[in-house]
């Protein structure tokens, strides 16, 4: 196998994990065992993977509510992100952010947001800080089509190029087919 092979080889496998955990928090949802609402990724693991895949360790994300992919993506460990959907003190946010604020600021996952575009600004100020800082880190925002016509997209994208932020603006399709949770 050449180098390229065993490359395209760990993109597949961390896309079906992103599809096998999504999977099972559907089925989870829809048998009622998980609390509140959640939303799944399901036809955007390659988005995922092919931002995160070039991530460094000290660089950040923000996620929208269908953050679950980019999370496992970005390093999350999908055992602590199953229990912080099961509202457990062993989720990685002990249990209180759930599916819509998951967040790992250990893996430099700042968190999802159920706002549209929220997590833009936020981007914008990871990537300020890390450029004071001088460490050399960006911020990957990840955000729907729907956020490109708020005020956040526009105000995070001026920021960032009058202030020179690092940050990597991700805006995601909805896919075509897509799987929904229901009760």
């Amino acid at each position: 196998m050449t180098a390229v092979d065993v490359a395209l080889l760990e993109d597949l496998r961390q896309m079906a994990r992103i599809r096998a955990f999504e999977t099972r928090v559907a089925r989870q949802f829809r048998e009622g065992n998980i609390p509140g609402f959640v939303h799944v990724s399901i036809g955007q693991e390659a988005v995922a993977r092919g931002v995160c895949s070039v991530l460094e360790e000290d660089d950040y994300i923000t996620t929208t509510h269908r953050g679950h992919g980019h999370c496992i993506a970005k390093g999350a460990d999908p055992v602590a992100m199953m229990a912080e959907l099961f509202g457990r003190a062993t989720g990685t946010c002990h249990g209180k952010g759930g599916s819509m604020h998951i967040a790992d600021p250990h893996f430099g996952i700042l968190g999802a947001n159920g706002i549209v575009g929220a997590g833009l600004p936020i981007a914008v100020g990871a990537g300020l800080a890390a450029r004071r800082a001088g460490r050399g880190a960006v911020a990957v925002a990840f955000a729907g089509e729907g956020s490109v016509s708020g005020g956040s997209f526009h105000e995070a994208l001026t920021l960032a190029v009058l202030w020179q932020a690092p940050v990597v603006f991700a805006i995601e399709n909805k896919p075509v087919l897509r799987v929904h949770p229901q009760r």
